[in-house]
């Protein structure tokens, strides 16, 4: 990645995370003192390597970026605070991603089981992850529907279908229910380990994406061993 890219990137999570919202093609071009025309081209070497996702060809909308993982500039049911600010996460891995993207802050999480079931409020503090909202006889859970080889075939779909879900049962139920692939389910300690380890250091001017040995040796580690987390 040359150092335009690299600023480009960096400039995009720091608007981010100050902003709420993704930068216009305007405020890349004033403040990586680039022309408009580099610009896009930055964007699209950004695209390519999976660093963003940017919003079809000629969508009405005043910034070209449509994700910055763990950032959607879309509206979602995945809802992170922290004091005066929110922002929009694209999936249930994203939210916790955020929140350790922010750490130490304390962050507050929303959403719903299933993005449509009962409402799930969570609170993130001193590497701790805490139900907030009104708890049930069973613990949280998440299901991944999507194996890990094809997030990238279309990954506003996977990540539509990285769900909270307020138990075990529900999310079990809910692919058949919904019209979705069962997936693997993923316990909330287990993903917010996950969601430390991949996204902590991911809005920083020096990061670089996981080969896919380290991609294969982190599941591994967090004991995510069938062929559904190979990628």
């Amino acid at each position: 990645m040359d150092d335009d890219v690299r600023s480009v990137r960096y400039f995009i999570f720091t608007f981010f995370l100050e902003n709420c919202r993704p930068p216009s093609l305007e405020d890349i071009c004033a403040a990586c003192e680039v022309s408009e025309d580099r610009s896009l081209e930055i964007l699209a070497a950004l695209e390519k390597g999976r660093h963003l996702v940017l919003h079809k060809k000629d969508v009405h909308s005043p910034t070209p970026i449509s994700m910055v993982h763990p950032f959607s500039h879309l509206p979602t049911s995945f809802i992170v605070t922290h004091e005066d600010r929110s922002w929009w996460a694209n999936c249930a891995w994203c939210a916790f991603g955020l929140a350790s993207m922010l750490a130490p802050a304390a962050v507050q999480i929303h959403t719903r089981s299933g993005s449509i079931g009962k409402e799930m409020s969570f609170e993130v503090a001193n590497d701790k992850v805490t139900l907030i909202s009104e708890k049930s006889a069973e613990k949280p859970c998440v299901h991944f529907a999507v194996p890990l080889k094809s997030w990238w075939t279309d990954v506003r779909f996977a990540c539509g279908t990285i769900q909270l879900f307020d138990s075990e049962e529900e999310a079990l139920a809910w692919p058949k229910k919904r019209g979705f692939n069962e997936g693997e389910l993923m316990s909330l300690d287990t993903l917010w380990k996950l969601s430390k380890i991949w996204y902590h250091d991911k809005h920083t001017y020096e990061y670089c994406r996981k080969s896919s040995d380290e991609v294969i040796k982190l599941f591994e580690d967090l004991g995510l061993t069938s062929t559904f987390w190979r990628p």
